[in-house]
């Protein structure tokens, strides 16, 4: 019979408050085998971070996720309007109060 932990481990706690971007959970196999498993949460997908990560024990998956390339910064599109450009009337009643 398979006995599960109704409460984290202390490096299970650890490893989710360093990586709250993911969801950290330990499964386990047919056979009672941990695994430890990160599935990033669907906000931050499609930063170029990975979107799981499985490991054999919580200290190996810190250390992948520690050592894995950092998410870029999100760059401006230069082909998406960020403000509404002024109505084109605003733009000639001010030039003429002028």
């Amino acid at each position: 019979m398979t006995v599960y932990h109704l409460i984290p481990s202390e490096s299970l706690r650890l490893a989710r408050e360093e990586f709250p971007h993911y969801e950290i959970c330990v499964l386990h196999d047919d056979a009672g085998i941990p695994e430890v498993t990160a599935v990033l949460k669907p906000p931050y997908q499609g930063i170029g971070l990975a979107v799981l990560v499985c490991a054999a024990t919580v200290s190996e998956l810190v250390h992948t996720l520690r050592t894995a390339p950092k998410a870029r910064l999100p760059r401006r599109d230069p082909d998406r309007r960020y403000w509404p450009l002024p109505r084109q009337r605003d733009h000639h009643n001010h030039a003429e109060q002028h």
